[in-house]
């Protein structure tokens, strides 16, 4: 007997099957067109998870992009079963594609120029994917790049509370198997991986045991892929070590930026100043000189100017707290218990919101809370005893936990958890989803320093003079 979704999506043939569920070519009765749906099954998950999956693929619903895939509907059908409606792209997915081998360079850059070019819409809108590998890149028959499933990585992460790295070991960033706080470099991180294997045929650290793969995304550079294919042009070897780099900050800009460099063919080298094309012979000396006879690699571009123009924002207390700095927004707090969102360009306010305490304290037994932003929300602590989860975007409040003290410290938020330090000697563990507390420790005396978490431990201070590491997962610790 043929399934039907929702009273309305008669299921025709599985498309694909995996950990979490099962994608179905379906007709929408309804409308009358061809759909996809998406099948999750509930009992993975956790009610938490679900409100999440509910709001991501809202906010990923609303993306509209040529190169991303359109949802039309979700909802939750009378077994339980979660499930996501999207229109149904014909063609091949580059997990697919790549079983033929490496791509023609032409068309690898083009791909991946499309990929890159709907990343750069997602990532205006605030929206990361967090899985980006090639079985979600689909490429139709005229040649056209979609990116799927938009959103589902954050549900995954919350199928059990165990679970420190969501996604695909081959094709994730080093900060996030570090337990950092992610951004959008993240995806270009992947983006660089997959364009990588499309290249050479391999990702970039191969077939590898999953522990081994890990400590090269953090610690080993790649070879360059035209050591793998030789003929490359060296543009493409220099920007998949920018894409690649360990630290964030090493790798391009934006997704636009690297749109922008795959679409243009490489610039020929500029000529040089007409003093050195006067003397020829004594720059290839003095090059010799510093080199020892090898020729010195070619400079880097200059920095580009800031097209920022100076400006200065008077808030109503003192500032005392760290800004973050994410997505165009700067967000601190001050002592006019507010937590204040600015345009980085202009220093216009974008919006306030009060809270219950003030944000610093005057005596030197506390540290002021600077927010922390992740995924579209700003975390922040209160002297009011409370932990504030607050809309990037337009500062409404998500949830609010009291705690049984002030909270001193800034928050650190890794994998879903919300981590930080009170007045009251604990240190707290609250689901960053909807603020529910999964675990407090006691320490022995006020902690006001903020927590960091790296593989599943979290290391904090105390006013006791002791340092802790702690069980990230549990806030357990040997007290031995």
């Amino acid at each position: 007997m043929t399934r039907v979704i929702a009273g309305r999506y008669e299921l025709e043939r599985l498309l694909g099957r995996g950990g979490m569920g099962e994608v179905w070519a379906a007709r929408d009765g309804v409308m009358e067109r061809g759909v996809a749906v998406k099948l999750l099954q509930a009992h993975l998950g956790t009610a938490e998870g679900e409100e999440l999956f509910f709001r991501e693929a809202r906010t990923a619903g609303a993306l509209s992009h040529p190169g991303i895939v359109t949802v039309h509907d979700l909802g939750r059908d009378g077994d339980g079963t979660l499930y996501l409606v999207m229109e149904n792209v014909p063609g091949r997915n580059l997990g697919v594609v790549l079983k033929d081998g490496p791509a023609p360079v032409a068309d690898a850059l083009a791909w991946t120029a499309q990929a890159a070019d709907a990343l750069h819409a997602a990532h205006t809108a605030r929206i990361l994917h967090r899985d980006l590998k090639p079985a979600n890149l689909m490429l139709t028959p005229a040649g056209n790049m979609k990116i799927l499933d938009f959103g589902i990585a954050r549900y995954v992460s919350t199928l059990t509370t165990a679970s420190r790295v969501v996604g695909t070991i081959a094709y994730m960033p080093p900060e996030r198997l570090l337990g950092k706080v992610g951004d959008a470099r993240g995806d270009l991180y992947a983006l660089g991986c997959v364009l990588y294997e499309l290249l050479t045929g391999r990702t970039p650290f191969g077939d590898c045991p999953a522990p081994a793969l890990m400590y090269a995304h953090v610690h080993t550079p790649p070879a360059p892929p035209s050591s793998h294919r030789p003929g490359l042009p060296p543009h493409l070897d220099a920007l998949l070590a920018e894409l690649l780099a360990k630290e964030p900050g090493d790798r391009p800009a934006s997704a636009a930026d690297v749109r922008d460099r795959l679409s243009r063919p490489a610039a020929s080298p500029p000529p040089p100043p007409p003093a050195l094309r006067a003397e020829p012979s004594r720059q290839l000396a003095d090059s010799a000189a510093v080199t020892g006879g090898l020729r010195p690699p070619p400079a880097r571009p200059a920095m580009a100017t800031s097209s920022h123009q100076p400006w200065t924002y008077t808030t109503g207390g003192w500032v005392s707290s760290a800004p973050a700095v994410v997505d165009g927004t700067v967000y601190i707090s001050s002592d006019d218990r507010k937590v204040h969102a600015l345009d980085a360009a202009t220093g216009n306010p974008r919006w306030a919101f009060g809270t219950s305490g003030i944000w610093t304290l005057i005596s030197s037994t506390a540290s002021s809370s600077s927010p922390a932003v992740v995924d579209g929300t700003v975390y922040v602590g209160s002297s009011g005893r409370k932990v504030y989860a607050l809309d990037a975007a337009t500062g409404n409040p998500r949830w609010a936990h009291t705690t049984g003290g002030e909270t001193g410290s800034s928050p650190a938020v890794v994998d879903g958890t919300v981590y930080i330090g009170s007045l009251d000697e604990k240190v707290y563990a609250l689901d960053a989803a909807t603020g529910t507390l999964r675990w407090a420790y006691t320490t022995g005396h006020m902690v006001s320093s903020s927590p960091t978490v790296v593989d599943g431990t979290l290391y904090i201070g105390s006013h006791d003079r002791k340092v802790y590491a702690l069980d990230a997962a549990t806030g357990q610790a040997d007290d031995s």
